[in-house]
């Protein structure tokens, strides 16, 4: 696994850039909303409620990432506003109470809106934000906020997990179709000091280390600007960036015998050339 130092002064490319991000009004994503116009980019935020941003090249509009006429108008609003964009940070995500011992739970569709808003708002994100490269010709760069949820057991949330689950096989399929229409990584935190974990559970995690959402801001901003980074995951604990996806992919041999990931990377390499994203309408 490979550790991540942020250069100094890389932000500075954040300068004039045009960027969304969903779920921007609060923790990780406002601390992102901050850094971002603190360095001169173009923001604008989607969410269901305004946050308090005093920058004036930082503009809300409301959005449901569940929505997809919601997201598009997003889209919409912000190249007519500030023109072709260049970031997209799909970070809108929630918990809810998950009570897998209560009959009533079980018997209900309660989780279902996590589902919605953690995995189906990032395909619908990661959908129209390809298609807003692809039209204006720009390389675009996507980043994904997963969670340590999207790589270890988290059975005290099991629908969040498998949402953050899900996030990541989307970027490990995603990253192989882009073509250079974009660049695609993920964001992996650990426990992070915001309103959204569950009550009672900074409590029980006591005095383990806990990322900062500035820390996880600056973990994501990084991916967003450093053009080496495609279809990388990192994982961020205390604020500490560590990249996991390479040396999985390295390994895989040892977990999955010499073999057999012969055989995986064969039909990889076959069946993933016939949907490579190109450019021009409607392109095969």
């Amino acid at each position: 696994m490979t550790s991540i130092t942020i250069p100094e002064g890389v932000f500075n490319r954040l300068k004039g850039k045009t960027v969304i991000i969903t779920g921007g009004r609060s923790g990780i994503g406002e601390a992102a909303v901050h850094i971002l116009a603190n360095h001169g980019a173009n923001v604008v935020y989607g969410d269901i409620a305004p946050g308090e941003f005093e920058q004036p090249n930082v503009v809300y509009q409301k959005a449901d990432v569940s929505d997809f006429t919601s997201l598009r108008s997003l889209f919409a609003f912000t190249e007519q506003k500030f023109g072709p964009v260049d970031i997209v940070l799909a970070n809108a995500g929630i918990h809810e109470e998950e009570d897998w011992n209560n009959e009533d739970w079980l018997n209900s569709t309660a989780g279902s809106k996590i589902v919605d808003v953690n995995y189906t708002g990032v395909v619908y994100t990661v959908k129209i934000a390809l298609l807003s490269f692809k039209r204006s010709g720009k390389k675009g760069s996507i980043v994904l906020t997963g969670s340590a949820s999207s790589y270890l057991d988290s059975s005290p949330v099991c629908i969040y997990a498998g949402t953050k689950h899900g996030v990541l096989g989307l970027l490990r399929s995603v990253r192989t179709v882009v073509g250079d229409i974009a660049r695609i990584n993920l964001i992996a935190p650990w426990m992070v000091d915001t309103k959204l974990p569950p009550p009672g559970i900074l409590e029980l995690w006591g005095e383990l280390p806990l990322n900062t959402p500035t820390g996880v801001a600056n973990a994501i901003l990084y991916a967003a600007i450093e053009e080496k980074f495609h279809g990388k995951g990192f994982f961020v604990g205390g604020d500490k960036i560590t990249e996991l996806e390479t040396m999985i992919d390295q390994t895989r041999p040892q977990w999955m015998t010499q073999e057999v990931s012969d055989g995986v990377e064969a039909g990889w390499e076959r069946l993933s050339k016939v949907r490579i994203m190109t450019r021009g309408a409607n392109a095969n």
